[in-house]
């Protein structure tokens, strides 16, 4: 890439499957656009992993938060869902355009060389051939990659995924769990893997015979023990959010591992989690690594 070329700032922020939804639709804008991407993923309490912790490709990538862009947003362009940090310049809503050519266009017209893209969702224009390209072109390290395979080589027949999202998860999504297990009893010819961020919803769910989980070393905790999973808490950008949840980076990389595996299996549509989606994304995108 040439040095001239204009500069894409990713800012992937939030939980795994906020900042993958970022990041690949950041990778299409500059893929489109002909701009150099450049990924922000900083390490905070919602994900402790490390960009080169999680993916071998060589993107260059910085571990700052938005306040990176405090005493330089003037040169910047900017396209992201919120302005958490205030920043006194216009912010351009993804949902205000109509297709990826059309950020690229407003970001070229604002006369900048440097540009940031931040978005935790997916916006529906998004959804097509060329994003699946990009999800196809992340390569998980070899570290996650091994575990996967070295789990899939021991199940003997097609399984079906069921991905259950407790801790902070809304209490409505929880009380389909026992619907859930009724389902994993009655099928007991069918294979189900177990993927959880509670240890004991797997250990409970795995007492039957035809459901198994991949062993992890750590699960997501709580960032301040004596509260509650959806108390208010500040994060380390001073932001103040309604999940009180510490993911380190090893459970972090246990997640990938679940994601993999998941992405791998028949899903069962258990919630709207991003993670469950992002696992579908990968499924359909032939990126689950073999």
């Amino acid at each position: 890439m040439g040095s001239d070329m204009k500069i894409l700032n990713i800012y992937c922020d939030g939980g795994f499957g906020n900042r993958f939804n970022a990041l690949i639709v950041g990778l299409l804008i500059a893929e489109v656009g002909n701009f150099k991407p450049v990924i922000f993923w900083p390490s905070t309490n919602w994900c402790r992993s490390l960009f080169k912790n999680i993916f071998k490709n060589d993107y260059d990538n910085i571990d700052q938060n938005l306040s990176y862009f405090n005493n330089n947003y003037v040169h910047h362009s900017f396209v992201m869902h919120t302005n958490s940090k205030n920043l006194p310049c216009e912010i351009k809503y993804p949902n205000s355009f109509n297709s990826i050519q059309d950020i690229v266009d407003y970001y070229n017209q604002s006369n900048k060389q440097k540009f940031v893209y931040n978005n935790c969702t997916i916006p529906d224009y998004c959804f097509n051939d060329d994003l699946k390209k990009i999800v196809k072109t992340l390569k998980f390290t070899d570290k996650i990659v091994d575990k996967v395979n070295k789990f899939i080589k021991n199940i003997d027949d097609e399984f079906v995924g069921i991905h259950l999202r407790n801790t902070d998860f809304h209490d409505n999504e929880k009380r389909k769990f026992d619907q859930i297990e009724s389902l994993v009893k009655i099928n007991s010819d069918i294979n189900y893997f177990i993927c959880s961020d509670d240890k004991k919803l797997e250990e409970r769910f795995t007492k039957n015979d035809n459901a198994f989980a991949y062993s992890k070393i750590k699960y997501v905790e709580k960032l301040t023990d004596d509260g509650e999973w959806r108390d208010t808490v500040v994060d380390d950008g001073g932001n103040e959010y309604s999940f009180n949840i510490e993911r380190s980076d090893e459970s972090v990389i246990d997640a990938m591992v679940d994601l993999l595996i998941l992405s791998k299996s028949t899903i069962m549509h258990t919630s709207d989690s991003t993670f469950l989606k992002t696992a579908l994304l990968i499924q359909q995108s032939n990126a689950g690594q073999e």
